[in-house]
């Protein structure tokens, strides 16, 4: 019971963040990305980011998902894009996750260097050849950028 009660808290805070109800495949990659993105795991440096940073990764797990669950995403050689957002995303998240075991004291901008890293690892390797990780990454990093803006008018 206390753990519904969690789920709904948290997506009703999730809500608040965007202008549009959440669909039903975001409500539940924001219910699997919070499991995951604990206050524990996230440590004192992210933790005032939480709610922005499930939404961010739960928008890219999302996408993944769907685009996994139809063949209209499969490449020439029958290779799902979907995988490549999904692994680009668990990247980014296990990135996420070092990084805040490290406490940074500037930790989105540390962010957005690792997230930097990984883009450049991400160009460097094979096997992304439609773009899709890549532009996973870039969609993280684009909405990090936004979430350190909104920061500092604050």
């Amino acid at each position: 019971m206390l753990e519904g009660w969690r789920e709904r808290g948290l997506v009703r805070r999730i809500s608040g963040l965007v202008p549009a109800p959440l669909s039903p495949d975001l409500r539940a990659a924001v219910v699997e990305t919070g499991a995951g993105l604990t206050m524990k795991v996230l440590g004192s440096s992210f933790r005032p980011y939480r709610d922005e940073l499930i939404l961010i990764f739960a928008k890219q797990l999302a996408d993944a998902t769907r685009r996994l669950s139809s063949s209209h995403w499969s490449s020439g050689g029958g290779r799902n894009v979907g995988m490549d957002v999904y692994f680009a995303h668990g990247r980014a998240l296990a990135a996420l996750k070092a990084l805040a075991a490290q406490r940074p004291r500037d930790p989105l901008d540390a962010l957005l260097k690792v997230l930097d890293d990984l883009m450049d690892a991400q160009r460097a390797a094979p096997g992304d050849e439609d773009g899709y990780g890549i532009a996973t990454l870039g969609e993280i990093r684009r909405d990090v950028e936004r979430l350190i803006a909104a920061d500092r008018r604050t």
